[in-house]
């Protein structure tokens, strides 16, 4: 795991005409220490870097302090707030999740002295759409099997607790760097996999070419019985020409740490492509169906913020706050099966 920098992301690291030079030459060494430390053997890896990690230090920055203020994550916030009626299907459901987060629990536990009064965090949650069937009022008469969208939100979680928002928007700041990191090392192992993917085949391919060569599956030809084609010369060589140009393009083995600094850097130089936030805007009634401009009814413009990454990976979030004394106790499942066992 990586050694987590507390001053990583500070708030007076902002300079007139750039970044803090020190909080970039931190996010460099985090960058390769969350990657491949053999990296530091390359002499112009600091150089290479400087660019894509000032990029990604500038989205991940501006992506959490565009975050809203923390709202109460308690029994009153559900009441006053439609999203959270949204996510949650009634209060006592809100009071269910909330109790059940481990987290919270885990960091009061590990923090010395006297407990904070307030808790603040992300709430995050995942949401489908689904196509059902339902009533519709229409003046006086109930329309039945009326094609709708319901929303539903599922899959909360919270995460980066701490006794105040500043330090909560550090800790998201630190985590969305992580994650270019965790993306970057993903692309770096699929090409060193590729690689040696490829050498295993090309060493194949050239033992057969050998045998080929020195008239063995010849004579497997002669008592073959026909059924199967017999290898062809050329085709043959052709794969391996095919395959010895991939492998130039991947680099030999001496050149596996330059590449894996350039995809390092290419994942840091696009952070707005791999990580990045966009509204997502919702009409929505009380039960959570979908409304369209024109309906007259009780209905709830929610704007949201939804995390999205290129790997396909979608978020609502929310950073929330949550009263120490509101907090539910966690359930004790092993006291609820003795009471079931008798």
């Amino acid at each position: 795991m990586l050694n987590f920098l507390s001053s990583l992301f500070t708030p007076d690291t902002g300079e007139s005409d750039g970044l803090d030079k020190s909080l970039i030459e931190r996010a460099t060494e985090r960058a390769v220490d969350g990657t491949d430390p053999r990296l530091r053997a390359l002499g112009n890896y600091r150089k290479q870097l400087r660019e894509p990690v000032e990029l990604a230090v500038r989205h991940v920055i501006e992506l959490i302090d565009s975050l809203p203020e923390a709202v109460p994550l308690s029994r009153q916030g559900y009441s006053a707030d439609p999203r959270l009626r949204a996510f949650f299907a009634s209060n006592d459901h809100l009071q269910e999740v909330l109790g059940g987060f481990s987290v919270i629990s885990e960091y009061l536990q590990d923090l010395p002295g006297l407990k904070p009064d307030e808790i603040f965090g992300l709430l995050t949650m995942e949401w489908k759409e689904r196509n059902t069937l339902g009533m519709e009022r229409q003046g006086d008469r109930v329309r039945k099997d009326v094609a709708q969208i319901t929303v539903s939100f599922f899959n909360h979680r919270f995460a980066c607790p701490a006794d105040n928002e500043e330090e909560t928007r550090l800790e998201m700041k630190k985590r969305a760097f992580d994650y270019l990191l965790k993306l970057a090392l993903e692309k770096i192992q699929a090409g060193r996999g590729k690689r040696q993917e490829l050498q295993r085949e090309q060493r194949l391919l050239d033992k057969k070419l050998d045998a080929m060569r020195a008239g063995a599956w010849g004579l497997e030809a002669m008592f073959s019985t026909g059924e199967e084609p017999a290898p062809n010369l050329d085709d043959l060589a052709a794969k391996i020409d095919a395959v010895e140009s991939e492998l130039l393009e991947l680099g030999d083995a001496s050149g596996g740490l330059e590449q894996s600094l350039e995809q390092l850097a290419e994942v840091l130089s696009q952070p707005a492509h791999w990580l990045y936030r966009d509204d997502v805007h919702l009409r929505l009634n009380h039960m959570g169906v979908k409304m369209d401009e024109s309906s007259s009814g009780p209905v709830n413009d929610l704007q949201l913020i939804g995390l999205f990454s290129a790997s396909g990976e979608r978020r609502i979030v929310l950073p929330v706050r949550v009263l120490r004394s509101e907090l539910p106790e966690r359930p004790d499942f092993f006291k609820q099966a003795s009471r079931y066992l008798g």
